[in-house]
Order: C-alpha cells, then sequence, then structure tokens
C-alpha cells in the first residue's frame, strides 16, 4: 500500500520566515465549500454510529491537518502505520481514539484487521487518512478489503476558486503578509485547482515581495508564468494541467 501524509501549514521550500504550525482546532481552520462537509463529518466523530472512518484528500489538501484537529477533540493519538507497527496495539488506550496517518502505508493486513477489530470491540473511535478511498488500497487479506470497503468515508474536494482565494490568503497571513482582493480575483480562476499549486504559489508570492514591494497583479502574472510558462496558463477550471 502507498500514501503521502500532508498538511497546509508546511512550506515547499525553505525562506528566511517559516509558515506558522497549523492549528489544529476546527474553529481556526480555512474552510471552504471544498472542505466543509469533510470538517461537519469530523466534528462528530464522538457520535458516530461506527467506530472505524476514513478521510481522504489529496496531497496538501489540509488532510493531516483536519485528522490533527479530530485528535484533539476526541483527545486521541496520532500515528503513522510504521509507528504502530513499532509500538504494537499495546500502545493504545483501551476505548480511546486513534488517528492513523498516513493509514495505507506500512500497517501489515493483519494488524491492520486487528486494529480494527479492536477499536469495535473495545468502542473507541478510528480515523484513517489517505489520498484514496479505501476501497482501491492494495490489500491481501479478504476481511480487511471487505471491512475497508464498507467503511464511511470524508472527502476534501479539489480546491474551487473560493477555497483558492481563501488558502492563499491565509497563508500569505502566515508570512505577515496581506494579499489584496484584486490579486486574489486574478489568481484564482488561474491557478490549477489543486493545493500543491495553490501552496506553491504563496510561496513564490511571498518570496518575491521583498520591503517596499508591494503584492500586485503584476506580480501574480509574472508568478503564473514561472510556474505555468507564457503560453500555458491553465485558464479557468482546469484541473491537472
Amino acid at each position: 500500500m502507498s500514501g503521502e501524509a500532508d498538511g497546509i501549514g508546511e512550506p515547499l521550500v525553505q525562506s528566511s520566515f517559516e509558515f506558522a504550525a497549523p492549528p489544529e482546532r476546527f474553529d481556526q481552520l480555512d474552510q471552504g465549500r471544498s472542505n466543509a462537509s469533510a470538517i461537519a463529518f469530523l466534528r462528530q466523530g464522538a457520535d458516530w454510529p461506527f467506530s472505524v472512518a476514513c478521510l481522504t484528500g489529496s496531497p496538501r489538501s489540509g488532510r493531516t491537518t483536519l485528522a490533527r484537529a479530530w485528535a484533539n477533540l476526541l483527545q486521541a493519538r496520532v500515528m503513522s502505520g510504521d509507528e504502530l507497527v513499532r509500538e504494537g496495539l499495546d500502545a493504545l488506550p483501551p476505548a480511546g481514539a486513534l488517528a492513523l496517518d498516513p493509514a495505507d502505508t506500512g500497517l501489515p493486513d493483519d494488524l491492520f484487521l486487528t486494529l480494527i477489530n479492536r477499536v469495535g470491540e473495545t468502542g473507541g473511535r478510528l480515523l484513517l487518512t489517505a489520498d484514496t478511498v479505501p476501497n482501491t488500497w492494495l490489500v491481501e487479506n479478504r476481511d480487511l478489503a471487505s471491512r475497508l470497503a464498507g467503511m464511511p468515508v470524508a472527502q476534501i474536494e479539489r480546491p474551487d476558486e473560493e477555497m483558492i482565494g481563501i488558502r492563499l490568503n491565509s497563508l500569505l497571513a502566515r508570512r505577515f503578509q496581506t494579499l489584496p482582493q484584486e490579486v486574489v480575483r486574478y489568481l484564482a480562476p488561474r491557478l490549477k485547482r489543486t493545493y500543491a499549486d495553490i501552496e506553491a504559489c504563496a510561496t513564490r508570492l511571498a518570496g518575491r515581495a521583498g520591503p517596499g514591494r508591494d503584492l500586485t497583479v503584476l506580480l501574480a502574472r509574472s508568478v503564473l508564468d514561472e510556474m505555468y510558462g507564457q503560453d500555458e496558463e491553465p485558464g479557468e477550471g482546469t484541473d491537472d494541467g
């Protein structure tokens, strides 16, 4: 199985001012139509009528940050599959909650199935995160495959123009920079609709805006030229190019 953890606050490149650590409470998260349903689902974690669920989202979508907010709400632990293999199931508190981030890598099938069963038996809660939905994960154990196939899933959708603006403003604010609305209106329909591209754009804008230099549409245009090439501006609605 394979997967990749991510977070909304980690910069793609080093600079003199790092992005602040992402918040871990739901009321502090960037929220728009793209992630509203996932946030609402996770906020109800203590009241789920089931013990195990999955959160999916593309790289840089904030999936890890949402999992940490869920864990903070339920006083849960956040672990990777590799950490769980090293510590074993005895490291888990009885009837406790665990966020496995990511869940689609580093965990043997038999241990994974035992974990799911134990959480169900003890009345605990288990949140799994991954890029893709559980019924696409490569597992050999038929019982595990069946459990994954029937699991409730919350999905962080690809960013729309609203989320592009929200995320750009948030990322620049963490660099103590303000993004004018005319720049947001210029970038939102032109950026590829991936969270990685939003963060790359914010990082480039922050790096180009030095003392006495404002964030302008002209500067934003030059950043898009660097990212996509002068003749390859994606245009409205582009997904992955």
